[in-house]
């Protein structure tokens, strides 16, 4: 390689390197989002759940309307964030490992305290509002893991965006950085959402953090399909009832999908026909 290439390769080396040093000054040097606390157990030492205006963030969901505020009792959360599946990307440029298995992204524990966590904090957000959280788990090398993210309604479709997924940090800025402003990604290895029944995979379109990270994964739940334990197009069937498909050790009882049903009617997701056909559905299931 001549004196030439070699100027060349160093060159771009340095720009790679400064332009990543500028973009971790700019964000740590950043204005610490507005946000607020929806309960005194939302805010711990090793995870929270807070509501942050939208315009705080760089994720490019701002000029949507959210359909807040969102009532979902603990239970119900309960059974949505047991469906999360979390997959680790392939690695490698010349020789890319395979992509990890498919594993439930959230431990019993973590679905404990965010199925309460979120039941209170969509109670008070806005329309202007996302709900973020953060978690942080010790590794076996007794290292920080970090996960953060945002959860946001539309209409019948709950949306969860994760920024990072047990993103390793060893140094204190970073992790200010990743729990202050839990909807940007940190350079890394990288995780996706895996979408499952009733569930469908967003991008984010662009964005300047896709240059130095993969952009979060966004995904979307149809959550009324799943709390009812069967398809959207079962809804407005008009036909005889069919068997519910079973969602495993997660399932509501019948019992539940009643009170559910109730809900998605006073909320205005279904209309007074497809109320009563469901509802005949169900009692047909006694």
């Amino acid at each position: 390689m001549g004196p030439s290439r070699v100027r060349l390769v160093l060159l771009s080396m340095c720009l790679v390197v400064g332009s990543g040093a500028f973009l971790s000054a700019t964000l740590v040097g950043a204005a610490t989002p507005i946000t607020r606390p929806p309960c005194d157990q939302c805010e711990e030492a090793a995870r929270f759940v807070r509501l942050q205006p939208v315009s705080e963030d760089s994720y490019a969901v701002s000029a949507r309307h959210f359909t807040h505020p969102f009532v979902l009792p603990p239970e119900e959360w309960t059974t949505l964030l047991g469906t999360l599946q979390i997959q680790r990307q392939a690695e490698g440029l010349l020789f890319r490992d395979p992509p990890g298995p498919v594993l439930p992204a959230l431990t019993p524990e973590d679905i404990s305290y965010l199925s309460g966590a979120l039941s209170q904090a969509f109670a008070q957000a806005q329309p202007h509002e996302m709900v973020v959280f953060g978690l942080s788990h010790l590794n076996a090398y007794q290292m920080a893991e970090i996960t953060t993210g945002g959860w946001f309604v539309e209409g019948p479709s709950v949306h969860v965006v994760l920024a990072n997924y047990r993103q390793v940090v060893t140094m204190p800025g970073t992790r200010w950085l990743l729990w202050e402003h839990p909807l940007r990604s940190d350079a890394g290895p990288r995780y996706d959402l895996i979408p499952g029944h009733h569930q469908t995979m967003v991008r984010e379109s662009s964005g300047i953090s896709s240059l130095f990270s993969s952009p979060p994964s966004e995904l979307v739940i149809a959550y009324p399909a799943i709390l009812l334990g069967e398809s959207v197009e079962d809804l407005t069937r008009q036909e005889s009832p069919a068997p519910v498909v079973e969602m495993g050790p997660s399932s509501i009882a019948i019992e539940s999908r009643f009170r559910v049903l109730k809900r998605l009617h006073e909320q205005g997701l279904i209309s007074e026909e497809e109320y009563r056909t469901k509802k005949q559905q169900l009692l047909d299931r006694f």
